[in-house]
Order: structure tokens, then C-alpha cells, then sequence
């Protein structure tokens, strides 16, 4: 197995020993965010196909009535109704964070509705186009907040699991074999000089047998 280019000795085990410890508490706290990560995605899809059903009920509805519309007035007085209408809404974006990651907040201020083409050549049918859109806008909003915030959170999961992987399948296992290779090292050379001690004991009694 791999293991890193230390040389054996007591001051690279200790080393070592702090290093795998920091790497195991890094992989253990980004399984946690993993865990986090995920739960927030799922329950955030979900709310995404909630509120893009919603709003698809609601752009149907308006459409709908546009081709009602285009049948009541033509398409000339409907054109020229939209032409009429002035863009009013603001929408603001602030931010929030889960886990270092960025999610929006979206919001629109819808002003009060009010005529802003002639009465003459307009319909109900148009006002309530107009009222249906205006309507939807909120919604839309809120799925925009929703899908960027499932999108940012699925970016982060993706750089959280490679950090994971890696930790776990490459630098833990490589500090587990540099660690292991250097203890059985040492222990080999303690065993050696252990027995160089015995054997210059061994002799030196010897010597001093010999001269008694």
C-alpha cells in the first residue's frame, strides 16, 4: 500500500498520528454536512414540484384566458392593451446561509392593480389576464428562490462528497499505512537493539567468568 516519504522515527508517528486524527474529524463532520445537505435538497425539490405545479395551474389559467380574450377583442386591441401596461413590479433578492451556502431569498412588491389602457376596445376578459399574471408573479418568485437554492445546494453536495471520497478512500488510508509501516519499523529496531543489549550483556558476563 502507499504510504507517505517520512522516515520512520518518533517525532514523523507522532505527526502522523495528529494528522489522521484531524482527517477523521474532518471526514466525520462532512458526513454530517453531507446528511444536511441532502435533507435540505429533498425537502427544497419538493417544495420546487409543489410550486411549479402551482404556478403552471395558474400560467395555464391565464393563457386561457388570453385566447379569450383574442377571440373577444382580436389580437390588434389585445396587443396594443399590452403595450399599454407599464412594468411596476420590484423584485428584491436578499440572501441566507445553510451550511456556507448561499440561498436566495426572493420576493416581489406587487403594486395595487389600477387601468392603465382605455376602457374603449378592452374587455373583462383582458382585466383578468392581466389580474391572473399579476397573480402568478409571486409564485414564480418563490420557485425561482426554491430551484436556485436546490441548485446551489446540489453544487456544494458535489464538492462535499469529493472531499469525502477523498478523505476516506485516499489521504485516511495513506496515513493509515505511513502510520502502521512506521510502528512496525521502530518496534523491529527496538527488538533489534534489545537483542544487540542481551548479546553485549551476554558476552561481557561471559568475559568476566572467564577472567574470575
Amino acid at each position: 500500500m502507499d504510504r507517505l516519504p517520512l522516515p520512520p522515527i518518533k517525532a514523523n508517528v507522532l505527526k502522523i498520528k495528529d494528522e489522521l486524527s484531524l482527517a477523521r474529524d474532518g471526514s466525520g463532520l462532512l458526513e454530517q454536512k453531507k446528511d444536511i445537505l441532502i435533507n435540505n435538497i429533498n425537502l427544497l425539490a419538493e417544495k420546487a414540484d409543489q410550486v411549479r405545479a402551482e404556478v403552471d395551474k395558474m400560467l395555464a389559467d391565464a393563457y386561457r384566458k388570453l385566447s379569450i380574450a383574442l377571440l373577444e377583442a382580436g389580437e390588434a386591441s389585445v396587443e396594443a392593451a399590452g403595450l399599454g401596461v407599464r412594468a411596476r413590479e420590484q423584485v428584491v433578492v436578499k440572501e441566507r446561509s445553510l451550511m456556507g451556502v448561499i440561498l436566495p431569498i426572493v420576493h416581489v412588491r406587487i403594486p395595487k392593480l389600477r387601468p392603465e389602457y382605455s376602457l374603449a376596445g378592452s374587455t373583462e376578459t383582458m382585466d383578468q389576464v392581466r389580474k391572473a399574471v399579476h397573480a402568478a408573479l409571486e409564485l414564480i418568485a418563490e420557485l425561482a428562490e426554491v430551484e436556485i437554492g436546490v441548485e446551489n445546494l446540489l453544487r456544494e453536495l458535489k464538492k462535499t462528497l469529493k472531499r469525502v471520497n477523498a478523505l476516506s478512500h485516499v489521504y485516511i488510508p495513506l496515513y493509515e499505512s505511513t502510520l502502521k509501516y512506521m510502528e512496525e519499523t521502530l518496534e523491529e529496531r527496538e527488538r533489534e537493539a534489545l537483542f544487540q543489549m542481551k548479546k553485549v550483556k551476554a558476552i561481557k558476563e561471559a568475559r568476566e567468568k572467564k577472567g574470575g
